[in-house]
């Protein structure tokens, strides 16, 4: 991780950070021919010659698991690789982990709950660990928080919950390598931030504290634990906002927020206590480097809509039918409807599974063909709502390859926009902006898809709406 400097920090903040009781000047353990190392080589081995033993990417292990149900003991020798991505040097963590499966660019990342404090010293951020997964279980320290989390045991006070890796099994299940990586943080738009991202270390550009939160602490000093502030970022036209989870045993609790200034803010996307929120929380307050002036958004008056659709000229509650767009079902038996909202009575689109008994769901409804050679800087938004989600999924997705026909939407190459979806927690009568997704990459004729993903499962099966798509440019 970069070490600098940042203009918030008062000379206080420095005297009190150089004062703190940890010990800066420490040698992180590196493995060299000692037991834990010949222990990897076995595990290795055996992925390698034993066809009984894999090693599994964190995505393919958290699939296992739905938020919400009791752990699952993992019972096959299956072998999990990550990168430490997290620190608890300076107390913002306690008694975890984070992995993430690449060094740079990773896709998902996982946490590791484990029975030992001061682990930076031993878990350093950057060090490829493996982890042997049998024996342990998947599941959440906080049932139906949304984090998948690796644990040692079941909670003795809650069946539905997992526990510490205690020390006596630490030494048979998680593994350091000789190696440690540089690890780059990925940059995101805010609007990104989803469950594929919890775990990774991420960086987020263009931020700033508040007015609002100008002169207060980033802990608040009535907080017993966890303090959350709400930070925005430039998106686009706009700005968008993201909450800074901060622990109030951080040796960095009382430094104070100051809005004069922006930058980048570097940590690990997690969720709140109750799994309602995504947030940001930082190794570090030297994560925070606000030395730049405050960003300013677009102007929105030097742009000019090259498509967009208010769903204002369809009726009924029967599928979408408008010219150019394509409704196509991939699996079981809803589409994407009309609907009119009882609060705006505007008129928008609508897609859940609820009750529909299929095993799985999947629907698209993708726009007519946008081209983009004859404009620069496109950015496409839209709002969205969801009627109780309940796990099912929705994907924004495009394509510069899909020929327009039905038969080939499944074929056709779709990359997901960092566009926001609005999250199971959020109150059934809001709307929801996606962001502003900035196009300017793309050139030719694009297709833009919303993807659902659920089925009639109670677990699955939730509705979500979408109104005020479009696309402006210059």
């Amino acid at each position: 991780m970069k070490i600098n400097s940042i203009k918030i920090i008062t000379v206080i903040l420095v005297t009190l950070l150089l004062s703190s009781c940890v010990d800066d000047n420490f040698d992180v353990p590196t493995p060299s021919g000692n037991e834990e190392n010949r222990e990897l080589s076995i595990i290795l081995g055996n992925i390698a010659n034993d066809v009984t033993w894999n090693l599994v990417t964190i995505a393919d292990l958290k699939s296992r698991y739905n938020s919400g149900d009791a752990p699952l003991l993992i019972e096959s020798n299956d072998v999990v690789k990550g990168y430490v991505v997290s620190s608890d040097r300076s107390g913002n963590f306690f008694q975890e982990i984070y992995i993430q499966d690449a060094a740079e660019n990773p896709t998902t990342g996982i946490k590791v709950v484990l029975n030992l404090r001061n682990n930076y010293t031993k878990y350093n951020v950057g060090r490829e660990v493996y982890v042997y997964l049998n024996g342990l279980y998947l599941g959440e320290t906080n049932s139906g928080d949304g984090i998948t989390t690796i644990g040692g045991k079941v909670d003795a006070d809650d069946n539905d919950e997992v526990d510490v890796i205690s020390e006596n099994q630490l030494d048979d299940h998680l593994f350091r390598s000789p190696v440690t990586e540089t690890i780059v943080p990925k940059t995101i738009e805010v609007s990104a931030i989803n469950s594929d991202l919890v775990g990774t270390f991420v960086r987020i550009e263009d931020a700033f504290f508040p007015t609002a939160l100008d002169g207060l602490t980033i802990v608040d000093p009535n907080e017993d634990f966890d303090t959350q502030r709400t930070l925005s970022a430039c998106n686009g036209f706009g700005f968008s906002d993201f909450i800074l989870e901060t622990s109030s045993f951080s040796n960095f609790s009382s430094v104070k927020m100051q809005s004069q200034t922006g930058g980048t803010i570097d940590g690990i996307v997690t969720k709140d206590f109750g799994g309602d929120n995504f947030v940001i929380v930082i190794n570090d307050i030297e994560d925070i480097r606000f030395e730049d002036s405050l960003c300013q958004p677009l102007d929105l008056s030097t742009f000019t809509p090259i498509f967009e659709e208010d769903f204002e000229t369809t009726t009924g509650t029967g599928p979408i039918t408008l010219a150019g767009w394509t409704n196509y079902i991939e699996a079981g038996s809803r589409s994407f409807t009309g609907y009119t909202d009882g609060d705006t009575n505007s008129r928008a689109t609508r897609i859940g599974s609820f009750r529909s008994n299929d095993a799985s769901s999947i629907s698209w409804l993708i726009t007519p063909a946008i081209d983009l050679d004859a404009t620069a800087n496109e950015f496409f938004s839209f709002e969205n709502s969801n009627s109780f989600a309940d796990g099912s999924e929705l994907e924004i997705l495009i394509s510069t390859d899909w020929d327009g026909t039905e038969a080939n939407v499944t074929s056709a190459t779709w990359e997901a926009l960092p566009a926001a979806v609005v999250s199971d927690g959020e109150f059934f009568r809001n709307w929801v902006s996606s962001g502003d997704v900035d196009l300017s990459a793309y050139s030719g004729s694009v297709y833009i898809a919303f993807k659902y993903i659920g089925s009639g499962d109670a677990g699955s099966d939730g509705t979500f709406e979408i109104d005020n798509v479009k696309v402006l440019a210059q």
